[in-house]
């Protein structure tokens, strides 16, 4: 049975052929060849049967008693291009800046990625993880305050222990998005440099900047009166 050849091109797997067509290919001393009588892609200038193409001088012929595959191997395990600058692994690093890596059923080309792909990718990471953390220490305070504010006493544990109470201006019960609104409004007290808090001083409610903006009063019970 007449030996078929296979060529490799550094993309696809070319053939098969027979040795008079191979002849024909106009192949290079480093093109990747495969046959049923050898292992691995070979390079060109080492098979016997084409040394006479490269002017060389003939070295024992190889062993072509052995059996026919119907298919090469997927991936060449060696390669001799002239664009392979050295090799680690898997990894072939091209002349190019380009590399290659060799996977079990493809190879993939890769680029190294440049500064301003690296900077955004590092921007995107950061804001990923900063604004959660952020917001995720909030939310204990703002469900307890919210909570209870917006509860059936209208206060906190340490209002409750002060003998004070929030109330609406309007005087009805402080339901839970005012109670969130006035709890977050607290972060405008920090971005005034604290003046927020110290207006409790220059109004007769004593109201600081999160209860003007939430509409709310803290207040303590004087006395009740019940009403017949």
């Amino acid at each position: 049975m007449e030996q078929k050849y296979f060529i490799h091109d550094g993309i696809d797997k070319k053939g098969p052929y027979t040795l008079e067509e191979l002849r024909s290919q106009n192949i290079k001393r480093y093109t990747l060849i495969w046959h049923g009588g050898i292992n691995n892609w070979t390079e060109a200038e080492k098979l016997y049967e084409l040394k006479s193409l490269f002017e060389m001088t003939p070295t024992p012929g190889i062993n072509l008693s052995k059996e026919i595959q119907v298919l090469p191997p997927s991936l060449p395990q060696t390669t001799a291009s002239n664009n392979v600058n050295y090799k680690i692994g898997k990894i072939e690093y091209l002349n190019d800046n380009t590399i290659k890596v060799h996977y079990e059923k493809e190879i993939i080309q890769y680029r190294f990625a440049n500064f301003g792909e690296r900077l955004g990718a590092r921007l995107l990471d950061v804001l990923i993880i900063v604004i959660p953390s952020m917001i995720i220490p909030l939310l204990p305070g703002w469900l307890y305050f919210s909570l209870m504010h917006s509860g059936e006493d209208q206060q906190t544990l340490g209002q409750k222990a002060a003998g004070i109470k929030l109330l609406s201006t309007d005087g009805m019960k402080v339901n839970f998005g005012q109670a969130t609104g006035r709890f977050f409004a607290n972060i405008l007290n920090v971005m005034t440099f604290f003046i927020g808090f110290f207006m409790f001083f220059f109004n007769r409610r004593n109201q600081c900047l999160h209860d003007s903006i939430s509409s709310t009063i803290v207040v303590s019970e004087l006395r009740r009166e019940r009403r017949f």
